[in-house]
């Protein structure tokens, strides 16, 4: 017997319409599919915000990861999503009025045809080369100083870029260096948003590039990219170039090539972690929030309107809580209660390692068998054999009167253990996190929300955090999590005519703190037991 998927209804009132459309139907698709609406710039990929859609009916669905990237805060709780993100489960009522008056200046029917037999790459050039054009006709029809019928789209784009020069926001792209090749985002001041993207499997690296002063021929001859006044690339590496340091953060450098600018932007020194954690500046919440990356904890940012507040704390044992254990190739992903292995990444391979989720609940599962105690001290085994640990357990315990760890898993192929001393790491960030909090509350500002940054995802670290007191209860409701590569957020930088007018704008005010130095932050940390 087959059973067919459950089928609900997207009723449209300002349309009298009501469809009906099988469970996991993409809200955009089906919009598409019944005329309702034209085609966005990035065709449903979740990028140009031009599908903006508002929820009538009660019991909206929480915003995905994209949709907080692109709409605004104010509009995520009035109930708007984006309708390629959003997938039908259940009855739905909506308003797309603000989709038909996006989509309505673009012509669907004048799109190129492609041959089969391209690549995918220079289906993407083709499409960024009509992307442009389309942008030129949403440029003439903001200015409203040129009729449509009188269209041209070198005279409209060129008069809309001197007008947006003044302003600020100016069309561009943004090259990344990857291992896989040159990561490119195309920018449109028009929408504000991202318009089109790829990566060039680029034999030569992005710097020997800007070297040998090929940067125009590979955007004109390799990307196929036309009509840019602006390039913004990002490499690694240290800076030959005498770029000047910007916000302590990064170094920066620009400069001109024709009738385009360009401008460099590099780590401060050998290592990345302060240019990553700029670029989630740039997308962080500035009402009052606290920040801190999990991965470079030695400096965190407190955010208002008007201020920036940069703590700096370079005492940390390991400033990267995701670090402390080695993740492996098929890592633990969970425990039973009673401290075994309940899942791996994959059953057919060695465990080799540990995931932060795991290892954070193994500590959990220790305290609650009373193997460590509150400030994450191994006990020895004498006072385990007090306590009635089981036997199995308490084995696990190496070292005499002085614990030196714990087994996490041992088998004939592979030995996990965890140290006192990464124990005392944890501890240590636990009290760090807390002390910033208590730290800033008392002496900076109140503090309405916490957002934590990771590359990686990780599945439940915000409740195990909360569970281990690495965060306060009373935040319960108040923490974001945002997991995810950081430097696409240096597309954020375009909204000014450059990086330095940008920082005028949003970074203008920074007052910095050594909380090393801090008397106030000394008695804050006394109070989290937080060793300085």
């Amino acid at each position: 017997m087959f059973f067919s998927k459950k089928s609900y209804t997207v009723s449209i009132p300002d349309r009298n319409i009501v469809l009906e459309a099988k469970s996991g139907t993409n809200l955009y698709k089906l919009l598409i599919d019944e005329n309702l609406i034209n085609p966005t710039l990035c065709n449903g990929a979740g990028q140009c915000g031009k599908c903006k859609m508002h929820y009538i009916s009660p019991n909206i669905p929480k915003p995905v990861y994209k949709e907080t990237l692109i709409l605004a805060k104010v509009n995520i709780d009035a109930g708007y999503r984006l309708a390629c993100q959003q997938v039908i489960k259940k009855n739905i009522e909506i308003d797309i009025s603000e989709i038909s008056s996006s989509a309505k200046f673009f012509n669907t029917e004048n799109k190129s045809e492609t041959k089969k037999d391209e690549t995918e790459n220079n289906n993407t050039v083709e499409n960024n080369q009509n992307l442009t054009a389309e942008t030129a006709k949403l440029h003439e029809k903001i200015d409203e100083t040129v009729s449509i019928n009188d269209f041209s789209p070198e005279q409209s784009y060129k008069s809309s870029f001197d007008i947006r020069k003044e302003e600020g926001p100016t069309d561009g792209i943004l090259l990344i260096q990857q291992r896989s090749g040159i990561r490119y985002y195309c920018y449109s001041a028009a929408i504000d948003n991202i318009v089109s993207e790829g990566t060039h499997p680029y034999n030569e690296p992005l710097r020997d590039i800007i070297d040998n002063d090929m940067l125009p021929d590979f955007l004109y001859s390799e990307l196929k990219i036309r009509d840019i006044e602006r390039v913004m690339v990002l490499i690694d590496g240290n800076d030959s170039y005498g770029a000047e340091t910007k916000m302590d953060m990064f170094r920066y450098l620009n400069f001109e090539i024709g009738t385009q600018q360009y401008e460099m932007i590099m780590p401060r020194g050998s290592k990345s972690y302060d240019i990553a954690h700029f670029f989630r500046l740039l997308n962080a919440d500035k009402a009052n929030q606290l920040i801190f990356s999990l991965d470079m904890l030695n400096r965190c940012h407190y955010a208002t309107p008007k201020l920036f507040t940069d703590m700096h704390f370079p005492f940390l044992r390991n400033n990267n809580l995701v670090a402390v254990k080695p993740r492996g190739l098929n890592p633990i992903t969970s425990f039973n209660d009673k401290l075994e292995p309940a899942a791996t990444q994959n059953k057919e391979k060695d465990i080799d390692g540990i995931t932060l989720t795991a290892l954070l609940q193994f500590v959990k599962l220790m305290m609650k068998q009373g193997i460590i105690n509150n400030k994450f001290q191994l006990k020895p085994r004498n006072e385990l054999s007090k306590q009635n640990v089981p036997l199995g357990l308490s084995v696990r315990v190496y070292g005499q009167e002085t614990p030196e760890g714990y087994y996490i898993y041992r088998d004939r192929f592979a030995e996990i253990v965890i140290t006192q001393n990464e124990l005392n790491e944890l501890y240590q960030i636990r009290s760090y996190i807390r002390s910033v909090i208590d730290y800033t509350r008392e002496c900076i500002g109140v503090v309405n929300g916490l957002i934590f940054y990771t590359t990686q995802t990780h599945d439940d670290l915000i409740n195990l955090m909360f569970d281990l007191e690495f965060i306060p209860k009373e935040f319960a409701n108040k923490v974001i999590y945002r997991p995810g590569e950081a430097t696409v957020q240096a597309i954020k930088l375009f909204k000014e005519k450059d990086v330095p007018a940008f920082l005028h704008v949003h970074f203008n005010n920074i007052k910095r703190i050594d909380l090393l130095e801090d008397a106030d932050f000394q008695k804050a940390a006394v109070s989290n037991f937080l060793e300085v």
